[in-house]
């Protein structure tokens, strides 16, 4: 990861240059397609300047994803699983909805699985060490693969569709269904 000085206005309008670029790129074209001389052409810099804050590419893109899963962290690292299921599901509608594009398109589009993964294991800390009280580690995978798998199906529909449910109706039919299944509605 990179190191900045603190108040450099150039450092920052490079960075912000080498981000919007990359983010643009993202969603034109994914990220196998992404070249570091193409990447630098686009935000106007030579590609010193960005190998002075990058190593890699990979390292640009662990930098975004970093950014959302702290994001999601500030916001519900108070909440726990299972006990906070509810919150937790309405949280991550309203989260998303105020998210860029990039978001949704690493969210919502299966070509980028791979990354939405290590996003979500990466915000949720969902992991052995991290199985609640009174469940196995192979009895709660299965109910957290449940809980996210039902709550990405449904974000994933609900941006397909345009979001036209309004956010805060679709966050709770979101937690109706989740928390209480099929007959709450």
């Amino acid at each position: 990861m990179r190191t900045t000085p603190a108040n450099d206005l150039r450092v920052t309008k490079t960075l912000e240059a080498i981000d919007t670029t990359f983010r643009t790129m993202m969603l034109e074209k994914g990220f196998a397609a992404i070249t570091v001389k193409e990447l630098c052409d686009r935000a106007r810099i030579n590609k010193k300047t960005f190998y002075r804050y990058y190593e890699t590419l990979e390292d640009l893109l662990a930098e975004v994803m970093a950014t959302y899963a702290a994001s999601w962290r500030r916001r519900t690292g108070h909440l726990h699983m299972p006990e906070d299921m509810a919150e937790i599901t309405r949280e991550f509608f309203l989260f998303g909805a105020e998210q860029d594009a990039l978001y949704d398109a690493i969210t919502c589009d299966p070509v980028w699985d791979a990354i939405q993964r290590s996003l979500q294991d990466d915000a949720s800390g969902e992991h052995v060490e991290n199985v609640p009280a009174g469940y196995t580690p192979e009895r709660w995978h299965l109910v957290y693969a449940w809980q996210s798998g039902a709550v990405l199906s449904m974000y994933r529909a609900w941006v397909a569709d345009g979001k036209a449910i309004d956010i805060k109706e679709v966050a709770e039919l979101a937690v109706q269904l989740v928390c209480n299944g099929l007959s709450s509605i």
